[in-house]
């Protein structure tokens, strides 16, 4: 019994080493994972004892614990949807062949880092094929109180693709064709007014109103107008007001002799 313990014993041994070189390997060999959490060896040894004068060898065997409570460093990337947790805390993940399987019944991973991507279906995924999920916000931008020891509400992140960004407008031209006759002593004076549209940068179609009055002199012809300007965004505001000197010679006729802001 004591040589086939003392033989066991040494196979123990060696069964131990190992496993802690393996330890070792894997944590040299992961050195550079993002999100990899170390694996550490302890020995503990198995004693038997003996009766009788004789002793058995009881050996040494080993237990394997992962350090998940350990992180490391953050590195920063240029994907703005790369994320990692720092201290207690993990990311909720599913299995993209259970998200797209649509039964409601996605089993709920934690992640503690991931490299996501949007998909063709505009999910966050990563190569390994897990989606990030998230709590719904409400239309307002506003997060409602959703319970934390369970993942109800929980959904996939998806991202529209498919919208695209407003582009504001920045400039216009406007060319308008005002009769002279109104500016005469004997016009009535009505104002001709204009309705254009502009977008803003949120990509919302707004519109500026022009209202053109024409100055009506006591006699002769003024040739000038009163540009005033309303702004739909600001609930009509006037946002500018011109006066338009026009000249009257027929070889500039209609050309802007003179704007001034008013």
């Amino acid at each position: 019994m004591t040589i086939s313990s003392s033989l066991n014993a040494s196979v123990a041994g060696l069964a131990a080493n190992a496993s802690r070189l393996a330890t070792i390997s894997d944590n040299i060999a992961n050195s550079a994972t993002y999100g990899y959490r170390r694996v550490q060896t302890d020995f503990h040894s198995m004693v038997i004892g003996g009766h009788g004068g004789t002793y058995s060898a009881g050996g040494v065997h080993t237990t394997n614990q992962r350090l998940i409570d350990q992180g490391g460093a953050l590195t920063s990337t240029a994907n703005p949807t790369d994320l990692a947790v720092r201290g207690r805390g993990f990311l909720p993940v599913a299995r993209t062949s259970e998200v797209k399987a649509n039964n409601g019944d996605s089993t709920m991973l934690l992640a503690t880092t991931g490299s996501f991507r949007t998909n063709a279906e505009g999910l966050l995924t990563t190569e390994s094929g897990l989606v990030l999920l998230g709590w719904p916000a409400l239309a307002d931008g506003t997060m409602p109180s959703y319970p934390r020891d369970t993942s109800d509400g929980l959904e996939p992140i998806k991202i529209n693709t498919n919208q695209f960004t407003g582009e504001p407008t920045t400039r216009m031209s406007l060319g308008v064709n005002l009769p002279a006759t109104s500016t005469d002593a004997s016009s009535d004076g009505n104002l001709q007014d204009l309705s254009i549209e502009y977008y803003d940068n949120l990509g919302t179609s707004q519109n500026l109103k022009l209202e053109f009055t024409p100055v009506v002199p006591a006699s002769g012809s003024s040739n000038e107008w009163v540009l005033t300007i309303r702004d739909s965004a600001t609930g009509d505001a006037i946002i500018g007001e011109y006066t338009l000197s026009f000249e009257d010679d027929q070889t500039s006729g209609g050309d802007i002799k003179k704007c001034r802001h008013n």
